[in-house]
């Protein structure tokens, strides 16, 4: 059963039959809800290939998901995506996914051949990096690219969606300050990943005018714990920030090892908000980033439906280890 054919079926024009499926705001909710209904009584859905060729687009986004970035766990990924998923049914939208680890050759060999050969009609670039491997290929593949948490670099007409570094972490440095820490520690951090690099640079640019001398970079993925210990044990970390909750947390687990009490005699504080950070002891402050917005903004961008990169603020959730 072709376009033309259901149509006559459900008493509608092509026009609204297609609305009811891709564009579901141009049409009415009931008429809507007929048209859908009456295609799963007929097993019908409008042929991909013809629509294509209609409207020059395939109803595909594609996601360069690296690996490296967070592990095998992915916690923060896999909210990405799941929030990702919600947009997708929102906007009859598919889904590609192309995994890479950047320090395996082979995966990004394979999605140099996938950014060739698919037919995605925009890139979501999850955690993008300077002079990252596959910019070249983006940008050949003349598709329109958003860049989901980091910096829109390389292509001209490139987009992105990224946090507010400086509102946070000066909201987070004066919070520290006000609450009794003399000192502060920055905590974690992945070398090379872009999120990661301009939470430091902006600790080391602000941090300084609230704690003077008395601040400290501790980078590193997994973060050098005993590092950390060495500070504790001087007096050197009243005050500590995760690079992000799981550095936060561990800081949590080395405060009780070297037994300071927290917040009593360091202040602890994440960014992230994953589920664990409530079920801490005690539960951790940290900053929640409005990863709804931002999934919807990108995939919004990768539409066309909006123009302009955008920076969002995160939204502090006061707990136990620095309350509010």
């Amino acid at each position: 059963m072709n376009i033309q054919e259901f149509a006559r079926e459900a008493g509608v024009s092509s026009a609204t039959v297609s609305r009811a499926f891709h564009e579901p705001g141009k049409v009415r909710e009931h008429t809507r809800a007929r048209v859908l209904s009456l295609a799963a009584k007929f097993g019908y859905y409008p042929d991909t290939s013809g629509r294509a060729l209609v409207c020059g687009r395939h109803d595909v986004l594609g996601l360069i998901w690296p690996l490296e970035a967070e592990g095998p766990q992915a916690i923060f990924a896999h909210r990405i995506l799941a929030l990702l998923t919600d947009q997708l049914v929102k906007n009859d939208l598919d889904l590609l996914i192309c995994p890479i680890h950047r320090d395996r050759i082979a995966t990004l060999d394979h999605a140099r051949r996938t950014l060739r050969r698919s037919r995605c009609d925009a890139w979501i670039q999850l955690y993008p990096r300077r002079n990252d491997p596959l910019a070249e290929s983006l940008i050949a593949s003349h598709k329109p690219v958003i860049c989901l948490m980091g910096d829109a670099l390389a292509g001209a007409g490139w987009h992105s969606v990224q946090l507010n570094q400086d509102n946070w972490m000066e909201d987070c440095l004066r919070r520290l300050h006000a609450a009794g820490a003399r000192s502060v520690v920055l905590f974690g951090g992945r070398a090379g990943e872009p999120d990661h690099e301009e939470r430091r640079q902006v600790f080391e640019s602000r941090a300084p005018k609230r704690f003077g001398s008395r601040v400290k970079v501790l980078a590193g993925c997994p973060p050098d714990g005993a590092a950390l210990l060495d500070c504790l044990a001087r007096g050197e970390a009243t005050g500590i920030i995760g690079i992000d909750d799981s550095a936060a947390l561990l800081a949590l687990e080395l405060c009780r090892k070297a037994r300071l009490a927290v917040p009593k005699n360091v202040k602890v504080v994440g960014i992230d908000d994953t589920p664990l950070s409530a079920l801490s002891e005690p539960p951790l402050s940290t900053y929640r980033q409005p990863l709804d917005e931002m999934v919807a903004c990108a995939v919004d961008l990768a539409l066309g439906r909006r123009r302009q990169s955008r920076r969002f603020n995160a939204v502090f959730v006061p707990r136990s280890s620095l309350p509010g």
